[in-house]
């Protein structure tokens, strides 16, 4: 990530790497410890909920303390093209609006997705606040509108608490785009780089499904050379 961001982010720049594993990032890289966030709880990617977060009591940790303003980027995900158009805005908030798999359960194709995050802290700090209030109650409202929260986790809670609210948003005619809506779950529909690409994502998958995987990389001869 620290190499394709040289190549791709000519704005000024530093990288924090959030992670419970300090020995595997890199000397030249910031380190933010993952439990100053929240509880994972029983979801996976819960504990980017708090990126919406607001100021903090005194002592108690929040996103500001990384800057004044935040690109979140998941480590799965490669950079093929420049991202300034991305994140050079005055937008106070930004998010992914990525498709998603339609099952009965979910209907919606659609959410908002924090693989690609740009906002200044505290920008839906109501997000949070929502949130934190009752957890539990905004993960069954979110489920019963169809989010999917055991799934979906942290995208769908702020989805449902986002989507009648004005966001601004990213989608695959900024360049950004999921790996398997164009080259499917294992890489068997991969023609090459969708035109405009600048990001993809490697999103919705367990397992050995990420840039590094060797036969992904077989099947898709860029992935190795962008994500070095």
């Amino acid at each position: 990530m620290q190499s394709m961001l040289r190549r791709h982010l000519s704005l000024p720049h530093r990288v924090t790497c959030i992670t419970d594993r300090p020995q595997d990032v890199p000397g030249t890289m910031q380190v933010f410890d993952v439990k100053h966030t929240v509880s994972k709880g029983d979801f996976n990617c819960i504990r980017r909920m708090w990126l919406y977060a607001g100021k903090q009591p005194k002592g108690r940790p929040w996103p500001g303390d990384l800057g004044d303003r935040l690109l979140q980027l998941d480590l799965d995900v490669v950079l093929t093209d420049s991202i300034d158009p991305l994140v050079d805005r005055p937008d106070d908030f930004v998010i992914w609006k990525s498709e998603s798999t339609k099952r009965v359960n979910r209907p919606h194709g659609w959410a908002y997705n924090a693989t690609m995050m740009l906002l200044r802290p505290g920008a839906r700090a109501d997000v949070w606040d929502r949130y934190r209030a009752n957890p539990k109650a905004v993960e069954r409202d979110a489920d019963v509108d169809g989010w999917d929260v055991k799934c979906n986790s942290d995208q769908a809670i702020a989805t449902y608490l986002l989507k009648d609210r004005p966001v601004s948003a990213w989608t695959s005619e900024d360049g950004i785009y999921s790996y398997r809506a164009f080259a499917g779950p294992d890489g068997m529909k991969d023609t090459g780089l969708p035109h405009g690409c600048r990001v993809v994502s490697f999103h919705g998958r367990r397992g050995n499904r990420h840039p590094g995987a060797k036969d992904l990389q077989e099947k898709s001869p860029w992935i190795a050379q962008h994500w070095h």
